[in-house]
């Protein structure tokens, strides 16, 4: 019986080691997509490593009293941005799972909502950070699914 205990509990350790590394990260609002970024696509995923291409596919939303948290000034020198971009004719929201990192692969896993807007078109991003370091590819996963996985830097 002891035996049989110490094997579960390496199945355990070794499971739990094959999901990744969990990433601290946190989440933005108060952007609007630019409407020169891939305005034709439904949806969008980008890996954004500086605040250039940020501003290339992000501004600021300012409206009256607006508390939206948006990214600091220096971000970009110790944080990636992950977005995924979804447009058409509904309201999407964001929920993040949680993000991992295993062997240079960053997996970012959220469920989405949508409200349907038949007379308006938006595009509604998910904007997220992660700290800096040499990934090479992140993998969005859409409520469990698989659906874009984007090479860091490429």
């Amino acid at each position: 019986m002891k035996a049989f205990a110490v094997m579960t509990g390496i199945l355990v350790v070794l499971g739990a080691a094959a999901e990744g590394t969990k990433l601290p990260f946190d989440t933005y609002s108060g952007y609007f997509v630019s409407n020169k970024f891939e305005p034709d696509a439904a949806t969008s995923f980008v890996v954004i490593t500086d605040q250039a291409k940020f501003d290339q596919v992000l501004g600021v939303a300012m409206v009256m009293r607006d508390k939206s948290h948006r990214l600091p000034k220096d971000a970009f020198k110790s944080n990636l941005v992950l977005t995924a971009i979804k447009r058409g004719n509904a309201l999407w929201e964001y929920k993040v799972e949680g993000v991992t990192v295993e062997q240079g692969v960053v997996q970012l896993r959220y469920a989405v909502t949508s409200r349907a807007t038949p007379e308006t078109t938006f595009a509604c991003p998910l904007i997220v950070s992660i700290p800096r370091d040499d990934y090479k590819a992140v993998v969005f996963i859409e409520d469990g699914k698989r659906v874009k996985t984007v090479k860091v830097g490429g």
